[in-house]
């Protein structure tokens, strides 16, 4: 885990916290935390990591951008979905509730160019390999706003934002075309 990443852990669970404590009546359905069916969009989840995990794995695979190290390095599972839920509770949960005021659509695009905006703080973040993971967090960060305003499942997010950490993690296809 790099140091950034420690620090939002530590500081989205501080402001979690201070919801809890100090917000009267936290609206958890609107959060996505109380979905009224917990496994509706499923389908869509499943096509989406799908598609995702194939193009990461053969770009990792046949080289075509150099990522660095740190993103292809294996992160303990655990703080990977930790990192995964809180960045859906912050991201979607949290920002896209308190946007939809202005509209549906305005929340959706302000809450993905925030997403991409906060994952391009890193060093990298101007190279090739910065910019196509920018292109890869749009792609999320829109797919998971989306789905969000569709079905307001949490959970089911938090897991597909893990598998999409965890595509970047571990060479599967080295094993089948070596």
């Amino acid at each position: 885990m790099t140091p950034s990443e420690n620090i939002f852990i530590f500081g989205t669970i501080t402001l979690l916290l201070i919801l809890v404590l100090f917000v009267k009546n936290v609206p958890w359905k609107r959060l996505g935390l109380v979905p009224r069916q917990m496994f509706k969009g499923w389908w869509q989840i499943l096509l989406f990591n799908a598609g995702v995990y194939i193009l990461v794995q053969l770009t990792i695979f046949y080289k075509l951008i150099d990522l660095p190290n740190w993103i292809v390095d294996k992160d303990p599972l655990l703080p990977l979905l930790v990192i995964a839920l809180l960045q859906e509770l912050i991201f979607r949960g949290l920002l896209i509730s308190w946007l939809e005021r202005w509209g549906r659509q305005k929340a959706l695009w302000v809450s993905v160019i925030v997403f991409v905006l906060f994952h391009l703080i890193a060093p990298y973040a101007w190279s090739i390999a910065g910019i196509s993971f920018a292109f890869i967090t749009l792609v999320g960060g829109y797919f998971w706003g989306w789905h969000f305003l569709k079905f307001r499942n949490i959970y089911l997010l938090s897991i597909s934002h893990f598998l999409v950490n965890l595509s970047f993690n571990y060479m599967i296809f080295s094993i089948f075309f070596k």
